[in-house]
């Protein structure tokens, strides 16, 4: 894991191998560019927001017909960035793989969808936990649910369907795999309280998508954060695993950070003009119930539509004791 604004690393979730970023910093002033940073498991993250009690969670029914599951009320969301308090070392959390959409055959969101479809996320979420996460959840979507206020899993992204997977891959033109070109996926080869886990859990994944897809994906390691990081800045492969960390509690900070075109982080060159004016427009929306909607909506257009990345599961910012 790392923060985002190296030098100035910080080992955040994993204190394992795979990457997690993490910016820390002050919430930005809507509607500028977040300059957030990548965050790693290691020492408490630096945020500068005030540590109040989050709201209780809640099931009692919201008002408006959305997807998923109700986590905060809408009348306990702020009207300003950040809407939910953020607790020292309960930072939200997001491990995910992005694609480089800009090489084939991840230029196809089809074929991004089929790779989706072909990950278990329940199996890397109880591994995850297993290793040492924190209250671990399978995600289909990037926003943490304690971050968004709803629980999207299984109503916003692509979940786990290995027939699915197969019949997008046939669509897309692969009807036999022998034909399907090389997949490189990267990760970190970082940390200490469970060495090896983004890496072993990278390990599952591929093996999946041989099981269901018939297709071998290049497993590769970059020994130090320093490395990782400059290989996504200069020369992403098709796949690289990451991780992010709440530098502020507001979906701002994973989806518009994370994967606006202009982001410094969008390592995968993700770029959707809808999915932009989405995050740009939400970040000026002093109406909870409004605000939340947009958020969704980019949600489906990032995990769903686009595919341009596939989340794995939602934890807590790691801190190495």
């Amino acid at each position: 894991m790392m923060n985002g604004r190296y030098p100035h690393i910080k080992v955040a979730t994993a204190i394992l191998p795979l990457v997690a970023l993490c910016s820390c910093g002050e919430p930005p002033a809507a509607p500028e560019t977040v300059t957030s940073a990548p965050a790693t498991p290691t020492n408490s993250p630096a945020v500068e927001i005030t540590s109040t009690s989050a709201p209780t969670s809640t099931s009692t029914p919201e008002p408006t017909s959305l997807p998923g599951e109700q986590v905060y009320p809408l009348a306990s969301l702020g009207g300003e960035i950040p809407w939910l308090p953020l607790e020292e070392g309960e930072e939200p959390m997001t491990v995910y793989l992005g694609f480089n959409v800009g090489l084939p055959p991840f230029d196809d969101p089809l074929v991004r969808r089929a790779f989706a479809a072909a990950v278990g996320r329940e199996q890397i979420a109880e591994e995850a936990a297993g290793f040492g996460f924190r209250e671990v959840s399978p995600a289909t979507s990037l926003t943490p649910s304690d971050t968004l206020g709803r629980n999207l899993y299984g109503e916003v992204g692509i979940p786990f369907d290995p027939g699915l997977a197969r019949d997008l891959l046939a669509q897309a033109g692969y009807e036999s795999t022998e034909s399907f070109p090389s997949v490189l996926l990267i990760v970190s080869m970082r940390g200490q309280a469970a060495p090896g886990a983004y890496y072993r859990m990278a390990q599952s994944i591929v093996g999946m998508w041989q099981t269901h897809l018939g297709i071998s994906v290049e497993l590769q390691t970059a020994q130090s954060m320093g490395e990782y990081i400059g290989r996504l800045e200069t020369d992403p492969p098709e796949i690289y695993q990451l991780g992010w960390g709440a530098d502020y509690n507001d979906p701002d900070n994973f989806l518009r950070t994370l994967f606006h075109s202009s982001s410094q982080f969008n390592y995968g060159h993700f770029s959707n003009p809808e999915f932009d004016r989405l995050v740009d427009a939400a970040a000026a929306i002093n109406d909870p119930p409004e605000r939340q909607l947009a958020y969704i909506e980019a949600e489906r257009i990032l995990t769903e539509e686009e595919a341009a990345v596939i989340p794995l599961f939602h934890t807590l910012f790691y801190v190495a004791p």
